[in-house]
Protein backbone atom coordinates (compact mmCIF):
# COMPACT_ATOMS: atom_id res chain seq x y z
CA UNK A 1 0.00 0.00 0.00
CA UNK A 2 2.78 2.45 0.83
CA UNK A 3 4.27 2.08 -2.54
CA UNK A 4 1.10 3.28 -4.25
CA UNK A 5 1.12 6.73 -2.58
CA UNK A 6 3.31 9.35 -4.22
CA UNK A 7 3.88 12.60 -2.24
CA UNK A 8 5.28 15.62 -4.13
CA UNK A 9 5.28 18.51 -1.65
CA UNK A 10 7.41 20.81 -3.78
CA UNK A 11 5.66 20.18 -7.06
CA UNK A 12 3.71 23.39 -8.02
CA UNK A 13 0.07 23.09 -9.04
CA UNK A 14 -1.28 24.97 -12.12
CA UNK A 15 -2.72 27.72 -9.88
CA UNK A 16 0.49 28.21 -8.11
CA UNK A 17 2.20 28.42 -11.47
CA UNK A 18 -0.13 31.23 -12.49
CA UNK A 19 0.41 33.13 -9.25
CA UNK A 20 4.13 32.72 -9.48
CA UNK A 21 4.08 33.93 -13.02
CA UNK A 22 1.97 36.99 -12.07
CA UNK A 23 4.21 37.89 -9.14
CA UNK A 24 7.26 37.52 -11.32
CA UNK A 25 5.72 39.72 -13.96
CA UNK A 26 4.90 42.42 -11.42
CA UNK A 27 8.40 42.29 -9.98
CA UNK A 28 9.96 42.71 -13.40
CA UNK A 29 7.53 45.52 -14.34
CA UNK A 30 8.14 47.37 -11.11
CA UNK A 31 11.89 46.92 -11.46
CA UNK A 32 11.76 48.43 -14.90
CA UNK A 33 9.76 51.40 -13.46
CA UNK A 34 12.30 51.96 -10.69
CA UNK A 35 10.23 50.77 -7.75
CA UNK A 36 11.44 47.24 -7.31
CA UNK A 37 12.59 47.77 -3.78
CA UNK A 38 9.19 49.04 -2.60
CA UNK A 39 7.23 46.26 -4.27
CA UNK A 40 9.49 43.42 -3.16
CA UNK A 41 9.81 44.78 0.37
CA UNK A 42 6.11 45.19 1.11
CA UNK A 43 3.73 44.52 -1.77
CA UNK A 44 0.54 44.42 0.33
CA UNK A 45 -0.15 48.22 0.51
CA UNK A 46 -0.45 48.25 -3.24
CA UNK A 47 -3.62 46.18 -3.02
CA UNK A 48 -5.19 48.02 -0.11
CA UNK A 49 -4.68 51.66 -1.10
CA UNK A 50 -6.36 51.82 -4.47
CA UNK A 51 -9.88 50.47 -3.83
CA UNK A 52 -10.33 51.44 -0.17
CA UNK A 53 -9.17 55.08 -0.25
CA UNK A 54 -11.26 55.77 -3.34
CA UNK A 55 -14.42 54.40 -1.74
CA UNK A 56 -13.97 56.20 1.61
CA UNK A 57 -13.75 59.58 -0.12
CA UNK A 58 -17.49 59.53 -0.96
CA UNK A 59 -18.75 59.52 2.64
CA UNK A 60 -16.38 62.37 3.37
CA UNK A 61 -17.93 64.55 0.61
CA UNK A 62 -21.46 63.69 1.76
CA UNK A 63 -20.72 64.62 5.35
CA UNK A 64 -19.47 68.09 4.36
CA UNK A 65 -22.54 68.88 2.20
CA UNK A 66 -25.04 67.90 4.84
CA UNK A 67 -24.36 70.81 7.29
CA UNK A 68 -24.76 73.31 4.46
CA UNK A 69 -28.26 72.10 3.77
CA UNK A 70 -29.37 72.18 7.39
CA UNK A 71 -27.75 75.45 8.46
CA UNK A 72 -27.88 77.91 5.57
CA UNK A 73 -31.22 77.56 3.75
CA UNK A 74 -33.54 76.67 6.61
CA UNK A 75 -32.88 79.62 9.01
CA UNK A 76 -33.25 82.14 6.15
CA UNK A 77 -36.59 80.71 5.05
CA UNK A 78 -38.22 80.25 8.45
CA UNK A 79 -38.47 83.97 9.47
CA UNK A 80 -39.80 84.94 6.03
CA UNK A 81 -42.60 82.41 6.25
CA UNK A 82 -43.62 83.25 9.81
CA UNK A 83 -43.45 87.08 9.71
CA UNK A 84 -44.07 88.63 6.30
CA UNK A 85 -46.69 86.49 4.57
CA UNK A 86 -48.89 85.86 7.60
CA UNK A 87 -49.63 89.52 8.45
CA UNK A 88 -50.03 91.41 5.18
CA UNK A 89 -52.33 89.13 3.14
CA UNK A 90 -54.68 88.48 6.06
CA UNK A 91 -55.02 92.12 7.14
CA UNK A 92 -58.73 92.84 6.95
CA UNK A 93 -59.70 96.21 5.42
CA UNK A 94 -61.40 98.81 7.57
CA UNK A 95 -64.80 99.90 6.38
CA UNK A 96 -64.92 103.61 5.54
CA UNK A 97 -67.95 105.79 6.17
CA UNK A 98 -69.88 106.68 3.02
CA UNK A 99 -72.97 108.77 2.39
CA UNK A 100 -75.37 109.34 -0.47
CA UNK A 101 -75.41 113.05 0.32
CA UNK A 102 -72.20 113.56 -1.64
CA UNK A 103 -72.67 114.59 -5.24
CA UNK A 104 -72.10 112.13 -8.05
CA UNK A 105 -68.41 111.54 -8.74
CA UNK A 106 -67.34 112.75 -5.29
CA UNK A 107 -65.75 110.06 -3.11
CA UNK A 108 -64.40 110.23 0.45
CA UNK A 109 -60.65 109.75 0.72
CA UNK A 110 -58.64 108.62 3.74
CA UNK A 111 -55.11 110.00 4.06
CA UNK A 112 -53.61 108.33 7.14
CA UNK A 113 -51.59 105.27 6.14
CA UNK A 114 -51.41 103.61 9.57
CA UNK A 115 -54.84 102.32 10.59
CA UNK A 116 -53.64 101.48 14.09
CA UNK A 117 -52.68 105.13 14.62
CA UNK A 118 -55.93 106.27 13.02
CA UNK A 119 -58.12 104.16 15.33
CA UNK A 120 -56.11 105.18 18.37
CA UNK A 121 -56.58 108.87 17.56
CA UNK A 122 -60.21 108.35 16.59
CA UNK A 123 -61.21 106.85 19.95
CA UNK A 124 -58.72 108.29 22.44
CA UNK A 125 -60.09 110.50 25.23
CA UNK A 126 -59.49 114.20 24.72
CA UNK A 127 -59.80 113.99 20.92
CA UNK A 128 -62.59 115.22 18.67
CA UNK A 129 -65.63 112.99 18.75
CA UNK A 130 -66.62 110.99 15.64
CA UNK A 131 -68.84 113.04 13.38
CA UNK A 132 -66.96 116.30 13.98
CA UNK A 133 -67.12 118.33 10.76
CA UNK A 134 -65.40 121.37 9.30
CA UNK A 135 -66.87 123.52 6.51
CA UNK A 136 -64.35 125.88 4.85
CA UNK A 137 -66.24 128.70 3.11
CA UNK A 138 -64.82 130.96 0.43
CA UNK A 139 -65.72 134.69 0.40
CA UNK A 140 -64.87 137.21 -2.31
CA UNK A 141 -67.22 140.16 -2.09
CA UNK A 142 -70.07 141.33 0.13
CA UNK A 143 -71.95 144.08 -1.68
CA UNK A 144 -74.36 146.63 -0.31
CA UNK A 145 -77.99 145.59 -0.45
CA UNK A 146 -79.55 146.62 -3.71
CA UNK A 147 -76.19 146.60 -5.51
CA UNK A 148 -75.84 144.64 -8.72
CA UNK A 149 -73.55 141.67 -8.08
CA UNK A 150 -70.66 141.24 -10.50
CA UNK A 151 -70.70 137.46 -10.12
CA UNK A 152 -73.73 136.02 -8.28
CA UNK A 153 -71.98 132.65 -8.04
CA UNK A 154 -69.26 133.92 -5.72
CA UNK A 155 -70.44 137.36 -4.57
CA UNK A 156 -73.17 137.91 -1.99
CA UNK A 157 -75.09 140.84 -0.55
CA UNK A 158 -74.89 142.12 3.00
CA UNK A 159 -78.31 140.61 3.64
CA UNK A 160 -77.12 137.18 2.48
CA UNK A 161 -74.07 137.47 4.70
CA UNK A 162 -76.21 138.29 7.71
CA UNK A 163 -78.47 135.35 6.92
CA UNK A 164 -75.43 133.09 6.79
CA UNK A 165 -74.18 134.28 10.18
CA UNK A 166 -77.55 133.75 11.84
CA UNK A 167 -78.04 130.33 10.32
CA UNK A 168 -74.54 129.17 11.21
CA UNK A 169 -75.10 130.14 14.83
CA UNK A 170 -78.53 128.49 14.84
CA UNK A 171 -76.95 125.20 13.70
CA UNK A 172 -74.21 125.52 16.32
CA UNK A 173 -71.26 126.31 14.06
CA UNK A 174 -68.24 128.28 15.21
CA UNK A 175 -64.95 129.20 13.54
CA UNK A 176 -61.47 127.67 13.75
CA UNK A 177 -58.08 128.79 12.43
CA UNK A 178 -55.93 127.10 9.81
CA UNK A 179 -53.62 125.68 12.46
CA UNK A 180 -56.57 124.24 14.36
CA UNK A 181 -57.80 122.64 11.15
CA UNK A 182 -54.39 121.10 10.46
CA UNK A 183 -54.16 119.71 13.99
CA UNK A 184 -57.62 118.22 13.66
CA UNK A 185 -56.93 116.60 10.30
CA UNK A 186 -53.57 115.13 11.30
CA UNK A 187 -54.14 114.11 14.93
CA UNK A 188 -57.88 114.53 15.60
CA UNK A 189 -57.11 117.41 17.95
CA UNK A 190 -60.21 118.70 19.77
CA UNK A 191 -62.28 121.31 17.93
CA UNK A 192 -65.98 122.22 18.13
CA UNK A 193 -68.16 119.40 16.71
CA UNK A 194 -69.52 121.81 14.10
CA UNK A 195 -66.68 123.99 12.88
CA UNK A 196 -66.25 126.27 9.90
CA UNK A 197 -63.64 128.54 8.36
CA UNK A 198 -64.33 131.98 6.90
CA UNK A 199 -61.69 132.36 4.16
CA UNK A 200 -61.47 135.71 2.35
CA UNK A 201 -59.67 135.43 -0.99
CA UNK A 202 -57.45 138.13 -2.52
CA UNK A 203 -56.42 141.43 -0.92
CA UNK A 204 -59.68 142.61 0.63
CA UNK A 205 -58.74 144.19 3.96
CA UNK A 206 -61.57 146.71 3.53
CA UNK A 207 -64.11 143.87 3.33
CA UNK A 208 -62.61 142.26 6.41
CA UNK A 209 -62.64 145.51 8.36
CA UNK A 210 -66.15 146.66 7.42
CA UNK A 211 -68.14 143.41 7.14
CA UNK A 212 -66.36 140.55 8.81
CA UNK A 213 -64.43 141.96 11.74
CA UNK A 214 -67.56 143.23 13.58
CA UNK A 215 -68.98 139.68 13.45
CA UNK A 216 -65.70 138.19 14.66
CA UNK A 217 -65.64 140.52 17.64
CA UNK A 218 -69.30 139.95 18.51
CA UNK A 219 -69.13 136.15 18.53
CA UNK A 220 -65.45 135.64 19.35
CA UNK A 221 -64.74 134.16 15.94
CA UNK A 222 -61.73 134.19 13.63
CA UNK A 223 -61.28 134.58 9.87
CA UNK A 224 -58.55 133.58 7.43
CA UNK A 225 -57.14 135.93 4.81
CA UNK A 226 -55.89 134.25 1.60
CA UNK A 227 -53.45 137.07 0.93
CA UNK A 228 -51.53 138.05 -2.20
CA UNK A 229 -47.97 138.60 -1.04
CA UNK A 230 -46.48 140.99 -3.62
CA UNK A 231 -44.95 143.68 -1.36
CA UNK A 232 -44.65 146.24 -4.16
CA UNK A 233 -48.35 146.76 -4.72
CA UNK A 234 -51.23 148.22 -2.68
CA UNK A 235 -49.19 149.56 0.22
CA UNK A 236 -52.33 150.87 1.89
CA UNK A 237 -53.64 147.32 2.00
CA UNK A 238 -50.53 146.20 3.87
CA UNK A 239 -50.97 148.95 6.44
CA UNK A 240 -54.60 148.02 7.04
CA UNK A 241 -53.73 144.33 7.20
CA UNK A 242 -51.22 145.09 9.95
CA UNK A 243 -53.99 146.70 12.02
CA UNK A 244 -56.39 143.82 11.46
CA UNK A 245 -53.73 141.21 12.20
CA UNK A 246 -52.93 142.91 15.50
CA UNK A 247 -56.46 142.08 16.70
CA UNK A 248 -55.53 138.41 16.97
CA UNK A 249 -58.68 137.42 15.06
CA UNK A 250 -57.14 137.29 11.60
CA UNK A 251 -55.19 134.33 10.29
CA UNK A 252 -53.05 135.06 7.19
CA UNK A 253 -52.25 132.36 4.62
CA UNK A 254 -50.82 132.48 1.09
CA UNK A 255 -52.80 133.12 -2.07
CA UNK A 256 -49.62 133.29 -4.14
CA UNK A 257 -47.04 136.00 -4.81
CA UNK A 258 -48.97 137.71 -7.61
CA UNK A 259 -52.27 135.89 -7.18
CA UNK A 260 -52.58 135.95 -10.96
CA UNK A 261 -50.74 132.74 -11.91
CA UNK A 262 -53.31 130.04 -12.55
CA UNK A 263 -51.36 126.80 -12.28
CA UNK A 264 -52.20 124.49 -15.19
CA UNK A 265 -50.30 121.54 -16.73
CA UNK A 266 -48.49 123.86 -19.15
CA UNK A 267 -47.17 126.16 -16.38
CA UNK A 268 -43.35 125.85 -16.10
CA UNK A 269 -42.03 124.54 -12.81
CA UNK A 270 -39.91 127.67 -12.30
CA UNK A 271 -42.96 129.92 -12.46
CA UNK A 272 -44.88 127.72 -10.03
CA UNK A 273 -41.99 127.74 -7.61
CA UNK A 274 -41.68 131.53 -7.78
CA UNK A 275 -45.41 132.03 -7.22
CA UNK A 276 -45.54 129.73 -4.20
CA UNK A 277 -42.14 129.99 -2.51
CA UNK A 278 -41.68 133.76 -2.85
CA UNK A 279 -45.02 134.37 -1.16
CA UNK A 280 -43.91 132.31 1.82
CA UNK A 281 -40.90 134.46 2.52
CA UNK A 282 -42.79 137.75 2.23
CA UNK A 283 -45.61 136.72 4.56
CA UNK A 284 -43.27 135.22 7.12
CA UNK A 285 -41.10 138.33 7.23
CA UNK A 286 -44.10 140.65 7.44
CA UNK A 287 -46.25 138.83 9.98
CA UNK A 288 -43.57 136.89 11.80
CA UNK A 289 -45.30 133.59 11.15
CA UNK A 290 -44.76 131.11 8.37
CA UNK A 291 -47.93 130.29 6.37
CA UNK A 292 -48.96 126.64 6.35
CA UNK A 293 -51.84 126.77 3.82
CA UNK A 294 -51.72 127.59 0.13
CA UNK A 295 -55.03 128.74 -1.36
CA UNK A 296 -54.70 127.91 -5.05
CA UNK A 297 -55.23 131.07 -7.21
CA UNK A 298 -58.38 130.55 -9.25
CA UNK A 299 -58.65 127.13 -7.65
CA UNK A 300 -56.21 125.76 -10.24
CA UNK A 301 -53.66 123.12 -9.23
CA UNK A 302 -51.61 120.30 -10.73
CA UNK A 303 -49.68 117.34 -9.28
CA UNK A 304 -46.46 119.26 -9.97
CA UNK A 305 -47.85 122.33 -8.20
CA UNK A 306 -48.80 120.24 -5.18
CA UNK A 307 -45.34 118.72 -5.10
CA UNK A 308 -43.66 122.14 -5.22
CA UNK A 309 -45.96 123.48 -2.50
CA UNK A 310 -45.08 120.51 -0.30
CA UNK A 311 -41.39 121.07 -0.91
CA UNK A 312 -41.90 124.71 0.07
CA UNK A 313 -43.23 123.68 3.49
CA UNK A 314 -46.99 123.94 2.93
CA UNK A 315 -49.04 121.34 4.78
CA UNK A 316 -52.56 121.92 3.45
CA UNK A 317 -54.12 123.59 0.42
CA UNK A 318 -57.59 124.72 -0.68
CA UNK A 319 -59.26 124.45 -4.05
CA UNK A 320 -62.37 126.26 -5.30
CA UNK A 321 -64.37 123.03 -5.52
CA UNK A 322 -67.39 122.55 -3.28
CA UNK A 323 -67.35 118.83 -2.45
CA UNK A 324 -68.63 118.59 1.13
CA UNK A 325 -67.44 118.92 4.74
CA UNK A 326 -64.18 117.61 6.18
CA UNK A 327 -63.97 114.88 8.81
CA UNK A 328 -60.97 113.29 10.49
CA UNK A 329 -59.22 111.06 7.91
CA UNK A 330 -62.14 111.69 5.52
CA UNK A 331 -61.93 114.21 2.66
CA UNK A 332 -64.57 114.29 -0.12
CA UNK A 333 -62.82 114.73 -3.47
CA UNK A 334 -63.65 114.76 -7.14
CA UNK A 335 -61.75 112.89 -9.81
CA UNK A 336 -59.36 115.79 -10.51
CA UNK A 337 -58.31 116.08 -6.87
CA UNK A 338 -58.01 112.31 -6.41
CA UNK A 339 -55.52 112.22 -9.28
CA UNK A 340 -53.13 114.32 -7.17
CA UNK A 341 -53.01 111.59 -4.47
CA UNK A 342 -52.51 114.14 -1.68
CA UNK A 343 -55.95 114.93 -0.13
CA UNK A 344 -54.71 117.50 2.38
CA UNK A 345 -53.34 119.72 -0.40
CA UNK A 346 -56.63 119.87 -2.33
CA UNK A 347 -59.23 120.49 0.38
CA UNK A 348 -62.66 121.57 -0.87
CA UNK A 349 -64.37 124.84 0.00
CA UNK A 350 -68.02 125.83 -0.05
CA UNK A 351 -68.99 129.00 -1.91
CA UNK A 352 -70.47 131.85 0.09
CA UNK A 353 -73.46 132.06 -2.27
CA UNK A 354 -74.50 128.53 -1.18
CA UNK A 355 -73.10 128.56 2.36
CA UNK A 356 -76.40 127.78 4.10
CA UNK A 357 -77.00 124.76 1.89
CA UNK A 358 -73.52 123.49 2.61
CA UNK A 359 -74.01 123.94 6.36
CA UNK A 360 -77.21 121.88 6.15
CA UNK A 361 -75.37 119.16 4.26
CA UNK A 362 -72.58 119.16 6.82
CA UNK A 363 -75.01 118.66 9.72
CA UNK A 364 -76.62 115.67 8.03
CA UNK A 365 -73.27 114.09 7.16
CA UNK A 366 -72.08 114.72 10.71
CA UNK A 367 -75.08 112.86 12.12
CA UNK A 368 -74.62 109.97 9.73
CA UNK A 369 -70.90 109.73 10.46
CA UNK A 370 -71.54 109.75 14.22
CA UNK A 371 -74.15 106.97 13.90
CA UNK A 372 -71.81 104.93 11.71
CA UNK A 373 -69.00 105.26 14.24
CA UNK A 374 -71.24 104.12 17.08
CA UNK A 375 -72.55 101.15 15.14
CA UNK A 376 -69.16 100.17 13.74
CA UNK A 377 -67.23 100.54 17.01
CA UNK A 378 -67.27 96.80 17.95
CA UNK A 379 -65.77 95.96 14.55
CA UNK A 380 -63.10 98.65 14.88
CA UNK A 381 -62.31 97.59 18.45
CA UNK A 382 -61.91 93.95 17.37
CA UNK A 383 -59.73 95.03 14.43
CA UNK A 384 -57.54 97.12 16.71
CA UNK A 385 -57.20 94.27 19.20
CA UNK A 386 -56.29 91.80 16.46
CA UNK A 387 -53.82 93.83 14.43
CA UNK A 388 -52.59 96.55 16.80
CA UNK A 389 -52.22 94.57 20.00
CA UNK A 390 -54.23 96.83 22.28
CA UNK A 391 -57.66 98.05 23.29
CA UNK A 392 -59.71 101.11 22.38
CA UNK A 393 -62.70 102.40 24.30
CA UNK A 394 -65.91 104.17 23.40
CA UNK A 395 -66.08 105.83 26.83
CA UNK A 396 -65.27 109.52 26.47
Amino acid sequence: MGKSIIITPFSPSPHRKNISFLVGFLVIACWLAGCSKQVTANPSPTWTLIPIETSTSFPSATSTTSPTRTVSPSPSRIPTRTITPTLTPTLAPLEIFTTRLLRQGVLPQAYLEDNCSYLHLRWSPGRSQPGTVVVPIMFHSIAQDGTQLEDPNKDITAEQFQSFIEYARYLGFTTITTQELLDFLTSNAPIPPRSMMIIVDDRRPGLIRDRIMPVLEEFDWTATSAYIADPNSLQWAWDLMDQLYASGRLDVQSHGYSGQLYIVPETPAEEIQTEIWNSTQVLEEHFGKRPIAFIWPGGNFTPLGVQIARQGGYEIGFTAYSRGPLLFNWIPLGEEERAVADPLMVLPRAWSSAANVNLDEAVKISEQASAFAEQNFPIEAAWYSTYCGGEISNNR
